[in-house]
C-alpha cells in the first residue's frame, strides 16, 4: 500500500501523504471530506424548522441552521487550538 519509490503510488509520512512530487496533509484530506459531507447534507435538507430558545421563536431553513452550527463548531475548535498553542508557548 505504501511505496517508497517515486512514481509508484503514494507514501505516507508523519501527518501527510506524498503523491509523486506533491505532499498533502492528512488534515486537509479529512477537512475536504467533511466539507463534502456537510455540502451533501445541506442540499438534502431544505425544509423549514421552527426553533425556540429562551424567549426567541423563529423559523429558518434547516440548511441555514446546519451551516450556523457547523461554522460555530469550526470557530470553537479554532479558538481552543489557539488557546492550546498559547499555553504550550508559555
Amino acid at each position: 500500500m505504501s511505496s517508497k519509490e517515486p512514481g509508484k503510488g503514494g507514501s505516507f509520512t508523519e501527518g501527510s501523504v506524498a503523491m509523486g512530487d506533491r505532499t498533502v496533509s492528512i488534515k486537509l484530506i479529512i477537512g475536504v471530506l467533511i466539507l463534502v459531507g456537510v455540502t451533501f447534507f445541506v442540499f438534502q435538507n431544505t425544509e423549514d424548522v421552527a426553533l425556540t430558545w429562551l424567549f426567541f421563536s423563529f423559523v429558518m431553513p434547516l440548511w441555514g441552521l446546519t451551516l450556523v452550527l457547523f461554522g460555530s463548531g469550526i470557530l470553537m475548535g479554532w479558538a481552543l487550538h489557539v488557546r492550546r498553542v498559547k499555553r504550550r508557548a508559555s
